[in-house]
């Protein structure tokens, strides 16, 4: 006998006060806000003609030394700018924002995107005011710019700065966070020093440089849904009511590359919602989630996390279904057909952030009976091309580009084989077709976004059925186009039913969820209403 879950409901903890959801945009506005007054005040060119012809008094505070580039300092001073130059911390940030997607930080990957830009943006401006240099003996040197404001090695490192501590904070390592602050602001400091010792910007160029980074950084935050370092740190100071509730998360490992880093972002999730420590429970080739999903039941937890794709999904909703043990997904495959289908985010830390707070509710599952035995999905099923196609791509070339690799196993099999198969639908009379592709859905929507069963739903109590005619798909390289570009197909015919049984004239291989299962003359399909518990969006 499985024990009962002590609450089988995702009910969220504390929030933090919506007040203190918007630091990042107040600093941003108020960085941005103190650049353009600053610019106005102190910057030559088209915005202050009035001190076009002035020095700003503040530069006359720290005026630049007359550094030579021979002596030991001076090289010193030009080697750390070489190193710290602008476009190279410009390719440096693009290198992470594809890690940051690769490895489903998706936020983060859109927040680095916003830092990077503000580089160019810097050129951009500088180019705009034209406010040459004081006079250098560097000015020659790679290091240098034409027009010194804002610094643009200033700008550079505030938000290589702060891409540091956001890294160290997105890897959930609270030591790499203090660490880092300190060592990316004294880099910043060093970096103004650094120019201004080599006679490449005065003052004034300094602090607007500082001005423009630090409001892309708040404005990468703000815009990326990422906390800002100062959000948590007054979080850290709100009581959070403890909860003796406790996940399961059953992951496939070969979906993550560094699994070290889940288990922090859970954990930390995890702790910040005040429930017990995590049961980690991990699938096997030979097992893709089933005995995983009964562990989890036998140790009576609250919620079962899975992590990993359609298939892993697919064996862990089959064993919790009728149990109403709530089930969240941490999307990790290719397709994540039932993770976009019920709007559940690909960011990982999105993902667990719902997995904890949000909502749950009943959807279907469908029965499968074949002539080997019996399956349940909760995606899709398919016989004939179909199935095919799944069996025909690579899993390499999956990991390179991703939902892309079904196209190219489409082209593979662009000549059907047809069969003879006779429908069933509830009490219906059978009817006899002519066929390459039989697809049964619980959902609407496949790889590469597009509605294959526009009526489809999770929780109608139908299974929606589409059959593919040879007449018709004359050319599948054509009809793969039109099913990745989501335009109106033509030789199909859709339906829908509680029931359907399909029987062909020959074995045809069927998959279900994507996952190939062999070879079938039987497949019959019953709807299980409302048998799995889904946590989803409020």
């Amino acid at each position: 006998m499985n024990k009962p879950p002590r609450d089988s409901t995702a009910s969220p903890s504390p929030r933090t006060p919506r007040r203190l959801k918007y630091v990042e945009a107040i600093l941003c506005i108020g960085f941005a806000l103190a650049f353009i007054i600053w610019t106005y005040l102190s910057a030559p060119g088209p915005l202050a003609p009035y001190v076009k012809q002035h020095s700003p008094a503040i530069d006359a505070l720290l005026p630049s030394p007359d550094t030579q580039p021979r002596s030991a300092a001076g090289q010193l001073a030009e080697a750390f700018a070489t190193f710290t130059h602008p476009l190279l911390i410009l390719v440096i940030i693009a290198a992470w924002v594809v890690y940051a997607y690769s490895a489903r930080m998706r936020r983060l990957s859109v927040s680095l995107t916003i830092a990077a830009a503000g580089i160019p943006v810097q050129f951009v401006i500088a180019l705009y005011l034209a406010h040459p240099d004081p006079g250098s003996a560097f000015s020659d040197s790679i290091a240098a710019f034409t027009y010194s404001y804002p610094n643009a090695h200033v700008t550079a490192m505030t938000l290589a700065s702060w891409v540091l501590v956001t890294l160290a904070r997105a890897h959930h390592r609270s030591t790499m966070v203090a660490t880092g602050t300190v060592l990316g602001y004294t880099a910043v400091a060093v970096t103004a020093v650094s120019q201004w010792y080599m006679g490449l910007a005065a003052l004034s160029d300094l602090i607007g440089g500082f001005l423009l980074g630090a409001a892309f950084a708040n404005l990468a935050l703000w815009a990326g849904g990422i906390d800002a370092i100062l959000t948590s740190w007054v979080n850290r100071r709100l009581s959070r009511t403890s909860s003796e509730k406790r996940a399961a998360v059953i992951y496939n490992p070969t979906k993550f590359d560094d699994l070290s880093l889940l288990r922090r972002r859970v954990t930390a999730e995890v702790r910040a919602a005040g429930w017990l420590p995590t049961v980690w429970l991990e699938t096997t080739p030979d097992d893709p989630g089933r005995s995983m999903a009964h562990r989890a039941l036998e140790a009576g937890v609250d919620l079962v996390m899975v992590a990993g794709g359609d298939g892993t999904v697919r064996a862990v909703s089959s064993q919790l279904a009728g149990t109403k043990m709530p089930m969240a997904l941490i999307p990790a495959g290719t397709g994540n057909l039932l993770a976009r289908n019920l709007s559940i985010p690909l960011d990982t830390d999105a993902a667990i952030r719902l997995a904890l707070h949000g909502r749950l509710t009943a959807i279907d599952m469908v029965t499968c009976t074949f002539d080997d035995g019996q399956e349940r999905f909760v995606v899709m099923a398919g016989m004939g091309l179909d199935a095919q196609i799944m069996e025909s791509t690579d899993s390499g070339l999956k990991k390179v580009i991703r939902s892309g690799a079904y196209a190219v196993a489409a082209v593979q099999n662009a000549v059907p084989d047809p069969f003879t198969a006779t429908i069933t639908l509830d009490d219906e009379p059978p009817e006899r077709r002519h066929m390459v592709m039989a697809l049964m859905g619980n959902v609407g929507t496949i790889t590469g976004g597009m509605t294959l069963f526009p009526r489809a739903a999770p929780t109608d109590g139908m299974v929606d059925l589409l059959l593919a005619s040879p007449g018709k798909v004359v050319d599948w390289a054509r009809l793969g186009a039109q099913i990745l570009t989501g335009q109106e197909m033509e030789g199909f015919t859709l339906t829908r039913a509680r029931k359907v049984r399909i029987e062909v004239d020959r074995p045809v291989p069927f998959e279900l969820d994507g996952d190939t299962a062999g070879s079938t003359r039987t497949l019959s399909a019953e709807v299980e209403e409302g048998a799995l518990h889904v946590v989803v969006p409020q």
